[in-house]
């Protein structure tokens, strides 16, 4: 027996088991589980049921028929307002299409005050980022760029640019500033 205020209790040295646990605790000898233990032998009725499921081609779940099919393709089936009405809706007639929508290849050219002012395909481009320019060619858009802008470009290098002097102009629509080159040099800057 151990002493309660003893600072070091020594365990005892002849524990007794317990023989209520002896008693009561039947011994197993037979494996209370048997069809967990041998995966050779499933239990009557339990058999694996994807043993019997069909094997299935893969070509089987294709969208397009096998190319061996002897059948004619199937024609299109009428839209559901001939099956109701029995007369097909009236078609929207198409737009003509706009050839002078597609990119420009050539640079855009305009003479005013004595130059040569250019806009490159690019720079073009970069006029359909402003706003009103939808549905505007590449050229309409530059055509336009240069009925506000012209005379105030050729004013901003005036005096700086001799005469007859070809200049590339390069859009910022984002900053909306135009950049006034001659060759590699920036000649002026103007905002619209």
């Amino acid at each position: 027996m151990t002493n309660p205020d003893d600072p070091n209790p020594s365990p005892d040295p002849s524990p007794s088991p317990d023989p209520s646990l002896d008693e009561t605790a039947p011994l197993m000898e037979e494996d209370p589980f048997p069809e967990a233990s041998s995966p050779a032998a499933p239990a009557p009725g339990s058999e694996d049921p994807t043993e019997e499921m069909p094997i299935v081609p893969r070509a089987a779940f294709s969208p397009s028929p096998p190319a061996d099919a002897d059948e004619p393709p199937s024609l299109p089936r009428a839209p559901a307002a001939v099956a109701v009405t029995g007369r097909a809706p009236a078609s929207l007639p198409t737009p003509p299409a706009r050839p002078d929508l597609l990119d420009r290849q050539e640079p855009l050219f305009r003479d005013f005050g004595g130059y040569r002012l250019r806009l490159e395909p690019a720079d073009l481009a970069r006029l359909r980022e402003l706003p009103g320019s939808r549905g505007k060619s590449d050229e309409e858009l530059g055509q336009s760029f240069f009925d506000g802008q012209a005379e105030r470009i050729a004013a901003s290098v005036a005096g700086d640019v001799p005469s007859g002097a070809e200049l590339r102009v390069v859009v910022d629509p984002y900053s909306r500033q135009a950049f006034v080159a001659l060759e590699n040099r920036i000649r002026g800057i103007l905002s619209f």
